[in-house]
């Protein structure tokens, strides 16, 4: 029984930490977008940007953390990043769910976007 467990135990650390393909995200110039991860900040981990996208392409806005409802105590919540497409083009970002004084063990969990950025109308319209 403890193989088994410890073996389930393996291949789900090792699921999760994997950050698999990239995926797209397609936004204008000028718009805002959002990319929501559950979290639970309670356990000293948090989403951080591991890789940042071009700055010349995507800012990064803002970041926060919303607990649950839930009224257990541990409860998880979510973290959102609020990023603006400033110019077309094409970024990768990384981001990794760790605690930042760990600086040497692996994340808990990682996950990776391109940002496909497109060119507003001429219309004004986006």
């Amino acid at each position: 029984m403890r193989l088994l467990l410890s073996a389930w135990l393996a291949l789900c650390w090792l699921a999760s930490v994997q950050a698999g393909e990239p995926k797209p995200l397609a936004v204008v110039v000028g718009q805002e977008f959002k990319i929501t991860l559950p979290a639970n900040a309670t356990t000293g981990y948090q989403w951080v940007l591991d890789q940042p996208p071009d700055e010349k392409l995507v800012r990064v806005l803002k970041s926060n953390y919303k607990r649950s409802d839930s009224k257990l105590m541990g409860a998880g919540g979510k973290m959102t990043w609020t990023f603006k497409a400033l110019a077309a083009g094409k970024t990768e970002m990384k981001l990794k769910y760790a605690r930042p004084w760990e600086k040497t063990e692996p994340p808990a969990q990682a996950t990776n976007y391109v940002v496909i950025i497109k060119a507003g109308k001429k219309d004004g319209n986006r």
